[in-house]
Order: C-alpha cells, then sequence, then structure tokens
C-alpha cells in the first residue's frame, strides 16, 4: 500500500466517523426533543389538575365555583374572588399551552382538551360576565383566540356546567337550601 492509499483511507476513515458523529448528535437532539416535549405536557398537566384540586381545597369552594358559572355579576364578593382566581388560572393555562402548541411541544389532542375546558368555562353564563373583566387583564394573543373561538360555538352547545352531571345537581340542591329574598348566589346557612 502506498502512501498516497494510505491517507486516502484515513481521510475516508475520517470522513465515516465524522457523519456517524453528526448522525448520534442529531439522534440526541430529537431524544432531548422528545423528552423536553413530554416534561412540558407534563408539567401543564400537572397546573390542570392543581387547578381541579383548588375548586374543592376549602369547604365552600366548590358550591362557590358552580354558583360562580350561573351568576358572577351579582354574586357575593367572595365567590366572585374566587372565580377571578379560578377564571384567570384556567386561562392562564390556556395560555401556556397554546404559546407550546405553536412552538410544538404540545399535542394537538391535550390543546384541544385544555380549550374545549376554557372555552366551556367562559360560555357559562357567570364566565361571560366575567369575560367582560377578565380579558382587559390577559395577554392579547389567548384574548383574541379565545374571542375568535367563542364565535365559532354554537350557542346550544354544552357549557363546562355540562361536562359533569354534578354540577347542575349541586345546584339544585343548593337552590332547594336558599331562604325566600336571599339574592342569587346566597345560601341559607
Amino acid at each position: 500500500m502506498t502512501l498516497e492509499n494510505i491517507y486516502y483511507v484515513g481521510q475516508t476513515v475520517a470522513v465515516v466517523a465524522i457523519l456517524m458523529s453528526l448522525l448520534a448528535v442529531v439522534w440526541q437532539m430529537r431524544q432531548s426533543q422528545k423528552m423536553e416535549r413530554a416534561a412540558a405536557q407534563r408539567d401543564l398537566l400537572l397546573r390542570v389538575s392543581e387547578w381541579g384540586r383548588m375548586l374543592s381545597a376549602n369547604e365552600g369552594d366548590i358550591d362557590r365555583f358552580v354558583q360562580g358559572l350561573v351568576e358572577y355579576d351579582r354574586a357575593d364578593a367572595l365567590t366572585q374572588l374566587f372565580m377571578d382566581k379560578a377564571f384567570s388560572e384556567f386561562v392562564f393555562v390556556a395560555e401556556s399551552a397554546l404559546n407550546m402548541r405553536r412552538d410544538g411541544f404540545f399535542s394537538d389532542g391535550t390543546w384541544a382538551g385544555i380549550e374545549g375546558a376554557a372555552l366551556g368555562l367562559l360560555r357559562t353564563p357567570g364566565g361571560k360576565q366575567w369575560w367582560v373583566y377578565g380579558q382587559q387583564v390577559i395577554g392579547s394573543e389567548i384574548v383574541e383566540h379565545l374571542k375568535k373561538r367563542l364565535t365559532e360555538i354554537p350557542e346550544g352547545a354544552p357549557t363546562f356546567l355540562d361536562f359533569w352531571p354534578s354540577y347542575r345537581n349541586r345546584l339544585k340542591e343548593l337552590e332547594a337550601l336558599k331562604s325566600p329574598g336571599q339574592p342569587a348566589g346566597a345560601t341559607a346557612v
């Protein structure tokens, strides 16, 4: 073997080694992206789960929540404050999910569930009342997205109150507890 042949063999081995290294880097980057995407989805779904736990963290919170879905403007101040937190936190979750989806970190299926829940919340009577105020303090990108999507949903479509039969059942129970002459959103003690 001549010196020139040895040189060409060495060059060929070097090129093959470089290509294999590049392929390994590409594979590692894809794995890393998959892991980042999974972690991002887990984190956001954890926020949704924490939001659900917040609804029943204290005695009376779930009652405030279901009452606030029906009436926000005429609800008592504690119910309004609770609903401010509940509505805004979920819209912030939806905003994060929207941005993550656009960046390729969120699946379409998970996005559809989060967007559907946000739209279901905002389509309740109390959600519509809150949205008048809430959209003034929420990011413009998610506000524009939700406003557009709200116009695309038929008027009779189910709202968040219809997602679980227990919400309407609890509203009936609370209505039965109400004393005559009490304002909407108040229950007898």
